[in-house]
């Protein structure tokens, strides 16, 4: 025991001797870098800048933790100084994050005191705002958000870009868009679709409609079909009936019937050619649209490359199937469309507007597409069915029945009432002075 603790006193004398020998030579060492004053001040200076930063750094840390520490607390004129100084560090951090104090609470969390603006969240305190930060959704956004200000911050395409662009969009609607070989393999699937449904439906008739006619379609689009029948027929008899006579025929395999769609279609493949062929029936309007979007293609001659490469565009991003939860391949060329109307200069007029006497945006659905006139125009309808036209037009009849009946003053009225309801005009398809 003596032996031991005579080791362990030796220990501690020698480790003494040696942290004396240490700050002897540090002492050294110091009053050498003193001495060298043209050597070592500018060192000095920055070594003074960064200790009174790590100072300062370490006094926010110190009061954000401090109220970290007391974030209990719910009547902030109760903090002390520190404690207030360090909410305000603490929310400035969370401000980075997209966290924002509300300056005036929701009725619906009356408990929370901050909004993530990324995420929509309500959140109650900075410990939650912490704990939310950590959330995998909320990471996620705000990588979707650095993705974004990198894209909108990258400067605007030079001339040549914009060329090299444009070799592309053209380029790529040749690669990817129909030819017209491609065209007539389509029209001959339709000629032969009509000579066997027209074999037991002989008052029935087949047109092609969608992308195919307005050479919008790529070239693994689907065939839209549609057929035109007389008033007496009934159309789901019409559809079950087609699709029994597909079924039969040897030309078509992997016939099905998909009937709860928006528009039900039998859907079938052409053994021949391979290609999805869709067979609606009754679908007037999508066939005027197709003739609408035809005749704009053929006017305007950068229409149709730029629909191909938009589609192309989304089929590589696989948002162009609907029964996905994608957008219709049709809106597409909707939407090019509108930007080529949009765009400043136009390339493309507005159909519908201000210089319609009576117009009304909140009113669309009384306007119709009627067709397309000298392949110059947009044929349209205006029939009011609003609200409030019918409340107008009850109150009238109310009155006619309370006024004496007077047989020639109520034919006037009710043509003048006819004459008002539906109106008629057309709107040109390309601009006077093209772009």
């Amino acid at each position: 025991m003596d032996k031991r603790k005579s080791e362990a006193l030796q220990g501690e004398k020698s480790a003494l001797e040696n942290s004396s020998l240490s700050q002897k030579q540090q002492t050294q060492t110091d009053n050498i870098a003193d001495s060298d004053d043209s050597a070592s001040g500018i060192e000095d200076t920055a070594d003074d800048l960064s200790k009174m930063k790590s100072e300062e750094s370490n006094k926010e840390n110190s009061s954000e933790m401090d109220y970290l520490e007391n974030a209990t607390v719910i009547d902030e004129s109760a903090l002390t100084p520190e404690q207030r100084l360090g909410l305000k560090q603490a929310e400035e951090r969370l401000e980075r994050d997209h966290i924002f104090r509300l300056e005036k609470r929701s009725p619906e969390y009356t408990n929370c005191r901050y909004l993530c603006k990324l995420c929509l969240i309500h959140i109650e305190n900075i410990q939650g705002a912490h704990k939310h930060i950590k959330e995998k959704r909320h990471k996620k956004n705000i990588l979707e958000k650095q993705e974004e200000s990198e894209l909108r911050s990258l400067p605007s395409p030079s001339s040549a870009h914009l060329a090299a662009l444009s070799v592309a969009v053209v380029e790529l609607a040749k690669e990817q868009g129909i030819t017209d070989d491609d065209l007539r393999i389509r029209q001959d699937i339709v000629e032969e679709m009509s000579k066997v449904i027209m074999t037991f439906l002989p008052e029935c008739s087949l047109r092609l409609y969608g992308s195919s006619l307005t050479k919008f379609a790529l070239k693994s689009s689907d065939v839209n079909i549609d057929i035109k029948f007389p008033p007496k027929m009934n159309h789901p008899d019409l559809l079950i009936q087609v699709l029994g006579i597909l079924k039969k025929s040897a030309l078509y395999i992997d016939v099905e019937s998909d009937f709860h769609a928006k528009v039900p279609v039998v859907v079938c493949k052409d053994r021949k050619s391979a290609l999805l062929c869709r067979v609606s029936a009754g679908n007037d309007m999508a066939c005027l649209t197709t003739d609408l979007l035809a005749a704009l293609g053929k006017v305007e001659p950068v229409f149709t490359p730029l629909v191909l490469a938009f589609r192309y565009w989304a089929k590589l991003c696989y948002i162009d199937s609907q029964t996905d939860g994608g957008i219709p391949s049709y809106c597409f060329a909707l939407m090019v469309m509108f930007f080529l109307q949009q765009r400043k200069p136009p390339l493309l007029p507005c159909l519908l507007g201000s210089w319609i006497e009576g117009f009304d945006p909140k009113r669309m659905d009384d306007f119709q597409l009627k067709g397309i006139v000298e392949e110059k125009f947009v044929k349209w309808e205006y029939n009011s069915s609003s609200a409030t036209e019918k409340n107008l037009i009850a109150d009238e009849n109310k009155a006619k029945a309370d006024e004496p009946k007077d047989d020639t003053k109520k034919t006037e009225t009710d043509n003048q009432s006819n004459a008002a309801k539906a109106k008629h005009g057309k709107s040109p398809l390309t601009l006077e002075a093209p772009n």
